[in-house]
């Protein structure tokens, strides 16, 4: 069996398909192309790493951060890091590397961890919107329904349910070895002889894209609108806050006005203590006003991303199953294939950027944490140069004590 036979019950392949492909040049034997990609995916790379790396540290080592949305930020990370991990590059090799090189286990756990971490990560993002939907519209429900151990069952049950979901591809993940002019070739695919790719991928379509995406933007413009409620609310309790202010304007700007109506009226120390209160409030509502207003912005870019970055993937695939025109050999599909992957991964990267490094409590327990190992850091210097300083003297005296000794010998 040649090299494209083989590919052809393994993936699928139209005849149509593998006779256009003949006689091209591989777009990614090209080397400015094969620099791009590797710095695309490089970049994708430290945003999953160290992006959710960072949310895992800081939430664990912040005590003020151990929160039910921080609990569920954490685990959003590990997923998001698993992506980084074992999918980022690993996608990566079978585009530049002509032959896979790590093994038929190594390529059954790559299409299983890269379904198993992709799933945590939506159904995680979907319990996060959840959990926020029911803290703010239901906020004592929500304590007395989200206890520590619940939390726990919640997310074991995620984890369980992501791994049943993803163990089928982990007996369909094979590698498969070819004779071609070049030599021996390896590639790792899924044999797609032992399941229906086409209803395996609209199901996940279904799934991990459409219902996921419907949830998120139902509760969220269910948060939204309710924010946005209150905040009209707020905003008439500003406008009717708005003489106190003015009264306050002319006070700065005019005091002697100020103390001849305050002669006038006889105001009394309480009635400026009154005063006082109200331009606090005033300055706590405006606060609040701008911190909903960025909260509905922050989810507004939450569904987009999700929507935007999942996309791409589904998109190709169901062009490849329903359209006529979809050839999967030509070099515009061998770009658009990891472009695709690239961006599902870039989701990942992207989370802790808008879950975490958007939130002012986040970036406040970070810099705590950041300047608290600064200042044990510092501490110890001290302590080492004071010791340091101490040891000195005191070799400095017993070597005096020594030269008068010697001198007095003499």
């Amino acid at each position: 069996m040649d090299y494209n036979e083989t590919l052809q019950r393994f993936l699928n392949i139209s005849d149509n398909a593998m006779s256009t492909a003949e006689g091209q040049e591989y777009i990614f034997d090209k080397t400015y192309i094969r620099v791009i990609f590797i710095i695309l995916y490089t970049l994708v790379f430290c945003l999953c790493f160290f992006g959710n790396l960072l949310v895992i540290l800081v939430v664990m080592l912040s005590r003020r951060l151990r929160t039910t949305t921080n609990f569920f930020l954490a685990n959003l990370a590990v997923a998001d890091l698993c992506v980084g991990i074992f999918c980022v590059y690993q996608n990566l090799l079978i585009y530049i590397v002509e032959s896979w090189i790590l093994g038929e286990f190594l390529c059954k756990m790559y299409v299983f961890i890269q379904s198993f971490s992709n799933s945590a990560s939506i159904v995680i993002l979907v319990v996060i919107c959840t959990e926020r939907y029911f803290a703010i519209l239901y906020p004592i429900t929500s304590k007395q329904m989200l206890t520590t151990v619940r939390l726990k069952i919640i997310i074991l049950v995620v984890w369980i349910m992501c791994i049943l979901y993803s163990s089928p591809k982990f007996y369909w993940g094979n590698t498969v070895t070819v004779t071609t002019e070049s030599g021996n070739e390896t590639v790792c695919v899924l044999n797609r002889q032992k399941f229906n790719s086409e209803l395996f991928d609209i199901i996940h379509f279904i799934l991990l894209y459409l219902i996921p995406l419907a949830i998120i933007s139902l509760l969220y413009t269910r948060i939204a609108i309710c924010l946005w409620n209150s905040s009209e609310q707020l905003k008439q309790q500003l406008d009717a806050s708005i003489p106190v202010s003015r009264y306050e304007s002319i006070k700065r700007k005019s005091p002697k006005i100020y103390k001849l109506d305050k002669k006038r009226s006889n105001l009394s120390e309480t009635n400026l203590q009154t005063s006082t209160n109200s331009k606090q409030n005033l300055n706590l509502t405006e606060n609040v006003l701008k911190a909903r207003r960025g909260v509905i912005k922050m989810l507004i870019i939450i569904v987009c991303a999700f929507a935007l970055c999942n996309l791409p993937f589904h998109a190709r695939k169901l062009w490849q199953y329903w359209s006529p025109n979809y050839q999967g050999h030509t070099n515009f599909s061998a770009l658009l294939t990891p472009l695709t992957f690239l961006s599902t991964y870039f989701n990942s990267g992207v989370n802790p950027l808008l879950y975490a490094f958007l939130s002012n409590n986040f970036r406040r327990g970070m810099r705590e944490i950041i300047l608290c190992s600064s200042k044990k850091y510092s501490i110890r210097a001290i302590n080492s140069n004071h010791h340091r300083a101490t040891i000195r003297r005191a070799l400095h005296s017993d070597t005096s004590n020594i030269d008068q000794n010697c001198s007095q010998d003499i």
